[in-house]
């Protein structure tokens, strides 16, 4: 009788427990949603992992073939046309004799680090193989004993050298580490350069294609609970910077409780993540 008398507010008042209750219900699913996304995501994720694997097989198989054949020449090449004279290595270094480790004349000449020597590698040498580069220390080294010696490497190019040794760029603007691998926008060019006394074949400075991966501090975890337990009021979006769909889902009721439960398999399957592009912590 008192919502009969409150006319239009009363159609209004039942209108809005309805959504209400919708909400509530898929709210009350979000755990179950949840719970089936991740072992979904769990079994997709083995199963590509195991087709990755088996490509990087075929992918190591290919370079090892193509390491075999000789590469076009390049204008930047021209100094290694002829593979049976030593040349420089690497290509672009610099010695910088006047460092103060280069001016202890205690020293001796063999263990002086790259930046106070000069050395010529034979890049006919066996590739992925122990080799031997010919150095000489810079005439204003100090240093004592022979100036001429020999020093081991691994017969490498610098931008094919082990990655632990490699220094490089931090990510570009725009970068973007959640979303699909494919994107353009996962993947940046940074510009990188071998350890300083990495001896190599080719350049030590070199551009190199590498995966966006970086984090602002987000919690999957936080991100979860949150899309579980108040993602029909769009704790989730706004938790992760999203706040225009966190306001969208606010005056919705979670889109009627289905944006909530597509929030929920969204977040449970990491393919949303922070607004700013960064991984999860």
């Amino acid at each position: 009788m008192r919502l009969g008398r409150l006319g239009g507010l009363g159609q209004l008042w039942q209108t809005l427990r309805k959504l209400a209750s919708i909400m509530l219900v898929c709210q009350l699913l979000s755990p179950l949603v949840a719970f089936i996304a991740i072992c979904v995501a769990s079994t997709a994720s083995i199963s590509t992992q195991t087709v990755d694997t088996t490509m990087d097989k075929q992918e190591q198989v290919q370079i090892l073939s193509t390491t075999t054949s000789p590469a076009p020449v390049t204008a930047d090449d021209s100094c290694c046309l002829d593979d049976t004279i030593p040349h420089s290595c690497p290509t672009d270094h610099t010695p910088t004799p006047l460092h103060p480790q280069c001016q202890d004349p205690s020293v001796s000449c063999s263990t002086l680090p790259l930046s106070c020597i000069s050395c010529n590698c034979s890049y006919s040498c066996k590739y992925g193989a122990t080799s031997n580069a010919t150095c000489t220390a810079h005439p204003k080294a100090k240093c004592e004993g022979a100036r001429n010696f020999t020093r081991q490497f691994l017969c490498s190019y610098c931008y094919l050298t082990d990655e632990e040794t490699h220094r490089c760029s931090t990510r570009d603007i725009g970068c973007r580490s959640v979303g699909s691998p494919t994107s353009k926008s996962h993947w940046y060019i940074a510009n990188c350069t071998t350890r300083e006394d990495t001896i190599c074949l080719g350049k030590q400075v070199f551009s190199k294609k590498m995966e966006c991966n970086w984090t602002e501090g987000c919690s999957w975890k936080t991100a979860l609970i949150l899309s579980v337990s108040l993602g029909g009021f769009g704790a989730d979006r706004f938790y992760l910077g999203h706040w225009q769909e966190g306001i969208g889902k606010l005056f919705s009721f979670g889109g009627l409780g289905v944006w909530t439960l597509v929030d929920v398999v969204l977040v449970a399957t990491g393919y949303i993540g922070p607004a700013d592009g960064s991984l999860y912590i």
